[in-house]
């Protein structure tokens, strides 16, 4: 078998006043809502589900820049966790702090852009301390950025009294990003426009408990990277929602279901991802063997075992297990810990 990991993964320390550093991956808690003597809610401890495309088509670019893309999401067991709980009234600034040291505290990451957002759009002028336990590597093609700008909205707004439905937040959420919409969905959805329009699927198309194996190299992509060297005519041309259809039609899922038009630019600027693909689909493990997103990260579906007759991937490789998640949406909770 061919050797995989040959690139060494290279990290920077952000430094910032409320950036605090410890050991990535830590064991979580359940997530659990502390209350004060009165009943109201002083702290949440939430997990934040990381995501992966089931399919991905690009239809075409449009006239601002963006692309139009057509995908069905999915929220997975894998994820980060998200602790938030409000600062005295005499607070000018949120503190965060992360377990990562790569992840900027300031205001540069999207918890405290969605905290930013939810004091513009509801005048409610509390600041939280905000505690990011990540797994979730940046460059994953998963949304781990995404999902926790959607957590943190989701907390500000319980902590506040849940004043506003999830049809707002999914509508203020687009102006800081175009995935954090999906995750306000029940944790399965098909996203068109720049992902922020979501239909919400309410029913996965895979079967509770599927299981499913994650691999990412060390290196992150870049997502910009990979849209820069996208051919918009090379892409796939069958219907997206054809492909909808025939994924809540066809068990299990097939390899030549999971389409995802960003596969040709990211294998070329990351090779070995185009290697990694073909060796686990010639395993015969899987049903399915898909790059999630803007990648780097290969999902693999119908087992959590790596194939025997490939080599290991080096430690500094992301191997990790999921299964897809889903949350009750009508019973206005958020997603549970799978912990």
């Amino acid at each position: 078998a061919r050797p995989w990991g040959a690139h060494q993964l290279h990290r920077t320390a952000c430094t910032r006043r409320v950036c605090c550093r410890g050991r990535r991956g830590a064991r979580p808690p359940s997530a659990s809502a502390a209350s004060a003597p009165g009943g109201g809610t002083q702290a949440l401890e939430l997990f934040s589900p990381a995501k992966v495309n089931l399919f991905l088509r690009i239809t075409r670019k449009r006239g601002d820049g963006f692309h139009e893309l057509a995908s069905l999401f999915q929220t997975i067991s894998f994820g980060d966790y998200v602790d938030v709980s409000p600062l005295p009234a005499t607070a000018i600034e949120d503190e965060v702090s992360c377990n990562d040291p790569t992840v900027p505290c300031d205001g540069r990451n999207l918890v405290v852009k969605a905290a930013q957002l939810f004091r513009k759009r509801t005048g409610n002028d509390r600041y939280y301390r905000i505690n990011l336990r990540k797994s979730v590597p940046a460059g994953a093609g998963l949304g781990g950025g995404s999902g926790n700008a959607a957590t943190m909205l989701w907390a500000a707004n319980k902590l506040a009294g849940s004043k506003v439905d999830d049809e707002a937040l999914i509508e203020w959420s687009g102006d800081i990003g175009s995935d954090i919409s999906f995750f306000f969905s029940s944790g399965t959805a098909y996203c068109t426009g720049r992902g922020e329009v979501v239909r919400d699927m309410g029913e996965m198309p895979l079967p509770t408990g599927t299981p499913m194996l994650l691999v990412k190299p060390p290196m992150p992509l870049s997502t910009a990277a990979v849209y820069r060297g996208l051919d918009v005519s090379k892409c796939e041309t069958v219907d997206p929602d054809a492909l909808l259809e025939q994924f809540y039609a066809t068990k299990p899922i097939p390899t030549e279901l999971c389409v995802n038009d960003l596969e040709r630019p990211a294998f070329s600027e990351m090779p070995l991802l185009r290697q990694a693909k073909e060796d686990f689909i010639r395993s015969g493990t899987y049903s399915a063997v898909f790059m999630s997103g803007s990648g780097s990260t290969m999902v693999c579906i119908g087992s959590q075992e790596f194939p025997n007759q490939l080599s290991k991937p080096r430690s500094n490789w992301m191997v990790t297990k999921a299964t897809p998640i889903s949350r009750k949406r009508d019973k206005g909770e958020w997603f549970a810990s799978p912990h």
